[in-house]
């Protein structure tokens, strides 16, 4: 159980809200004869051309016309290809996770003030925003392209607090990352790092929250 009483929960939005993996279109772009994923081609891809790590920077606030500049600048024959990453991006955001979003709706309907804190582009989150209305129900969202840090600074954890009026001790947290995890740790809040919705639903119901039967 929480030492101390739980009056807030944020949430991380994707693989805790929505699924989120590039691999659901990449798959179709790169097969084979047989119309089989080229699971080689795909995972090269999503290494050297379009990395982890080149996403994080529209997370960061690069612009996507910027990104796919750098991007087929460096492999233009992959020109088509990196274009669809951001042209063809609500494939790879296949479904809500819904276990995680009932979670959502319990606490809301209960009157528990909930918030998100998501590394995520600012000009794709309002087209997610817009698709999956659940997000809507989240009382301050601080998108880290807007922000222009990224999580697992400290730096846009204190924005949320500030704006959301938290109390981090008193504040859950949810998050896949094990970095981000560290971070909130650091700074006080109750934190859980997802892995899939049962767990979270227990770990909730275990700080004394409403969650659906």
């Amino acid at each position: 159980m929480a030492e101390q009483r739980v009056d807030a929960v944020v949430f991380d939005v994707g693989n805790v809200l929505i699924e989120w993996d590039p691999r659901h279109l990449f798959r179709r772009i790169f097969t084979h004869d047989d119309a089989t994923s080229d699971e080689a081609k795909v995972a090269w891809f999503l290494t050297e051309v379009c990395s982890p790590a080149w996403n994080l920077e529209q997370d960061r606030g690069r612009t996507i016309a910027d990104a796919e500049a750098e991007a087929i600048g460096r492999h233009p024959d992959m020109a088509s290809a990196i274009r669809s990453f951001y042209g063809r991006f609500q494939i790879m955001i296949p479904r809500a996770i819904e276990g995680s979003v009932a979670v959502l709706r319990a606490l809301k309907a209960a009157g528990v003030p909930v918030h998100g804190l998501t590394n995520f582009s600012a000009e794709t989150f309002p087209l997610v925003r817009a698709r999956f209305d659940f997000l809507n129900a989240l009382d301050t969202v601080v998108v880290s392209g807007e922000e222009g840090v990224i999580k697992p600074d400290p730096e846009i954890f204190h924005r949320l607090i500030g704006r959301a009026d938290l109390v981090p001790e008193r504040t859950a947290f949810v998050d896949d990352s094990a970095a981000n995890i560290e971070t909130a740790r650091s700074l006080g809040f109750q934190t859980h790092r997802f892995t899939d919705p049962a767990g979270f639903h227990g770990w909730v119901a275990g700080l004394g929250l409403p969650v659906p039967a």
